[in-house]
């Protein structure tokens, strides 16, 4: 008698989690340089968020600097705009440091690249926008 075969099991409908990435010691420090400078801004709070501190203004949460852990590079931050206007996109798809999964208006997430040590004053002003849109 052959012994029965397992019937394959069903793929989850959930969507699948996103890879992480550690961070090394020089993202450790531009992260914490960045978190420093938005720290000084006016309403900002902090919180730690998974391998993240995520950075509010007023309660609305507005990016995301990794401390440990990183989501779409080891060299990544994320920034939350509000509102997405065509404008913020067709600045987005200006700047190659600086992507999204969607690419449509409404509110979104975005990951900028710190590919250097000089882009830290890019990220800068992409966190400054962020900031701003979180305006209440």
């Amino acid at each position: 008698m052959k012994p029965k075969k397992k019937a394959a099991k069903p793929k989850s409908k959930r969507s699948k989690m996103p890879k992480w990435f550690p961070i090394d010691d020089e993202m450790k420090e531009l992260s914490a340089m960045l978190e420093k400078e938005v720290s000084d801004w006016s309403d900002v709070s902090k919180r730690p968020m998974f391998g993240y501190q995520g950075l509010y203004r007023d309660g609305a949460i507005f990016a995301a600097l990794p401390r440990s852990r990183a989501m779409k590079s080891p060299r990544s931050i994320m920034f939350k705009v509000a509102s997405v206007t065509q404008a913020t996109l067709e600045s987005v798809n200006r700047d190659s440091r600086v992507d999204t999964v969607s690419r449509m208006p409404g509110a979104g997430w975005f990951f900028f690249e710190l590919d250097a040590p000089s882009a830290v004053q890019g990220a800068l002003s992409w966190l400054g926008r962020a900031y701003e849109a979180a305006k209440k």
